[in-house]
């Protein structure tokens, strides 16, 4: 594989700068959201107003309880302080709310050039979720890294024609959707050589 160099790494927050607590099919289930609908904001963003209001009251509810309660997975800080000796840019983009990252950033004391959360639309899958972040940060996709856990993180990645790793630890077997990944690793620390060039 051709060596790449980053000039800008967008990280996703659950499942990859901290663990994963969120239970979704809990949130699913309490929501009322249809096994045939792939999204839960997709899904509330079709409610009317007080349905609406009320699914949002209940997500709210789930990600601040996750948020008061989650840790770093092993090597955030150092892959984000090293990023930053390098003069890499780092971004956060999830599909979480705003209180909800604030929430986690501020607990772990993270500090990240430029912030995208739910508020920001549109969000991932859509590949405008991670080039609205180069624009604002005036870097090219092609210098972008795009670190993260899900299928729809390597979805955004290639709609947006920036490079992907997919983040496996904790995860014996490969996901079905593994092979849309640039990259496979299988801790944070990873990031730090694929952003010197090494594949």
């Amino acid at each position: 594989m051709k060596k790449r160099q980053y000039r800008l790494v967008i990280f996703d927050m659950d499942g990859t700068l901290t663990e994963e607590l969120l239970d979704f099919a809990a949130i699913r289930e309490e929501i009322g959201v249809p096994s045939e609908v792939k999204g839960i904001l997709e899904h509330i963003a079709e409610l009317g107003e007080e349905e609406r209001r009320r699914a949002e009251e209940i997500l709210h509810r789930h990600e601040i309880t996750a948020a008061d309660a989650c840790e770093l997975h092993v090597g955030a800080e150092e892959v984000l302080a090293g990023l930053r000796e390098r003069g890499v840019k780092t971004a956060l983009l999830t599909r979480n709310s705003a209180a909800c990252a604030e929430r986690v950033l501020s607990r772990h004391s993270l500090e990240l050039d430029y912030v995208a959360t739910r508020d920001n639309r549109p969000h991932k899958p859509h590949p405008d979720s991670i080039l609205n972040i180069t624009r604002r940060l005036g870097i090219s996709p092609g210098e972008t890294l795009m670190v993260g856990d899900y299928l729809y993180d390597l979805q955004a990645a290639e709609a947006a024609g920036t490079d992907s790793a997919l983040l496996l630890e904790g995860k014996r077997e490969l996901p079905a959707f593994a092979p849309m990944a640039t990259y496979c690793i299988r801790e944070l620390r990873e990031v730090l050589r694929l952003v010197e060039g090494g594949a």
